[in-house]
């Protein structure tokens, strides 16, 4: 539903604020009748290791956080896709996904 966009419309938000001109970032699904798969992958410089730990904390910004965020974007994304059931590994995957 619209919270689903909202959440996925934040990770590609952060995927557009890290990806460099003429970058990729590349949207797969899959569905099967237990679940729907969504993975999010860009051609950025990647996740610094040490702000994996706080990727998702509400108002961490990581060392290569666009000037003008905030810090809610993935946090935001996490509780929405939480409040949806997702699996909490999901969640964790996404700091890997996510660049």
């Amino acid at each position: 539903g619209e919270w689903t966009a909202e959440a996925l419309g934040n990770l590609l938000k952060n995927c557009a604020d890290h990806t460099p001109p003429g970058g990729d970032i590349r949207v797969r699904c899959s569905e099967n009748p237990l679940h729907t798969e969504i993975a999010i992958c860009d051609s950025g410089e990647g996740i610094d290791p040490g702000d994996l730990p706080h990727l998702f904390e509400r108002f961490y910004k990581g060392k290569n956080a666009a000037s003008d965020g905030v810090g809610t974007g993935l946090a935001m994304a996490k509780t929405i896709l939480q409040s949806q059931n997702a699996d909490e590994s999901v969640c964790k995957l996404l700091a890997r996904i996510v660049k």
